[in-house]
C-alpha cells in the first residue's frame, strides 16, 4: 500500500497536470487574438481625411471582423450593400471605435432615401371633373387665389461665399464622399444641393462630392455639416 505521503506528492502532481492542460488548451486563442493588430485608428484618420486610396491598402491587412465589415462597407459603391454590411458589424460585432461609422453612414442613406422618393401621384383637376356631368363641373372647380407676392424660402443652412476667406488664410469646406462612378457621385451631389450648394470635383480615378463654399475656419465649416442631413467631414479646401 501506499503511504500517505505518496498519495499527497501524487494528488499533487495530478493538480499541476490538469493546470498545465488547461492552460495549454485556453491560452493560445487568448494570446492569438491578443496578438491580432487593430487597424480602427487607421481606418477612422483615413476616413475623416477621405484617403480611399490607404483604405483599399488597409483591405488585405485587417484581420478583425469588425474592421473586414467596416472597411468593405466603405469601398463599395452599392449603398443597399454597404448598410448590410454596416448593419452587420454592428449586430454581430460591435465595437467602440468603429461603430459611430457605421450609424451615420446607414443614417446618412436612410435620408438620401426618403429625399429621393417619388411624390405619390395626385389627380388633377381634369381628371377628378372630366366624367361629371359639365354643369357639375364647372360648380366644382376650387377658387384658387393668388398671394400677391410670394415670400422667398429661407435657406437651411447659412452660406458662406468664398471670398469672405483672408488671402493666404487656410479655409475649409464639407466632404460628403468619394466615388469612381461619377453618375453616382452626381447623384449624391444633386440630393445635398437641396440643402445646400454641393459639386462634383474629379481627382484622379475619383469623383468627390462636397460643398460649393469655402469657410474661413474649421469650426464654422463643422456647425454647417451638422446642419446637413448627410453624413460629412471637414477638409481642407483645395
Amino acid at each position: 500500500m501506499l503511504s500517505d505521503k505518496t498519495i499527497l506528492l501524487l494528488r499533487k502532481i495530478a493538480a499541476l497536470l490538469s493546470v498545465a492542460l488547461s492552460f495549454a488548451l485556453f491560452c493560445p486563442p487568448i494570446l492569438h487574438s491578443a496578438s491580432e493588430q487593430s487597424y480602427a485608428p487607421e481606418i477612422l484618420r483615413y476616413v475623416a481625411e477621405d484617403k480611399v486610396y490607404l483604405l483599399e491598402n488597409l483591405r488585405h491587412k485587417v484581420t478583425l471582423p469588425s474592421e473586414k465589415l467596416v472597411l468593405e462597407a466603405l469601398l463599395s459603391e452599392d449603398g443597399p450593400q454597404a448598410v448590410s454590411l454596416y448593419q452587420k458589424q454592428l449586430s454581430l460585432y460591435p465595437d467602440p471605435s468603429l461603430d459611430q461609422i457605421s450609424r451615420s453612414r446607414i443614417a446618412a442613406y436612410s435620408l438620401a432615401m426618403e429625399s429621393a422618393a417619388p411624390v405619390p401621384h395626385q389627380a388633377s383637376q381634369q381628371d377628378t371633373t372630366k366624367h361629371l356631368h359639365p354643369s357639375h363641373a364647372k360648380k366644382s372647380e376650387p377658387k384658387v387665389t393668388v398671394p400677391e407676392k410670394a415670400k422667398p424660402a429661407k435657406p437651411r443652412v447659412k452660406i458662406t461665399k468664398r471670398d469672405t476667406t483672408i488671402a493666404g488664410q487656410q479655409s475649409f469646406t464639407v466632404r460628403f464622399g468619394s466615388f469612381k462612378n461619377r453618375e453616382n457621385a452626381e447623384v449624391l451631389a444633386k440630393k445635398i444641393s437641396r440643402y445646400a450648394p454641393a459639386e462634383t470635383i474629379r481627382q484622379g480615378e475619383f469623383y468627390r462630392v462636397q460643398l460649393k463654399n469655402n469657410y474661413p475656419s474649421k469650426q464654422e465649416a463643422e456647425h454647417v455639416a451638422k446642419k446637413l442631413p448627410f453624413a460629412g467631414f471637414v477638409i481642407p479646401a483645395i
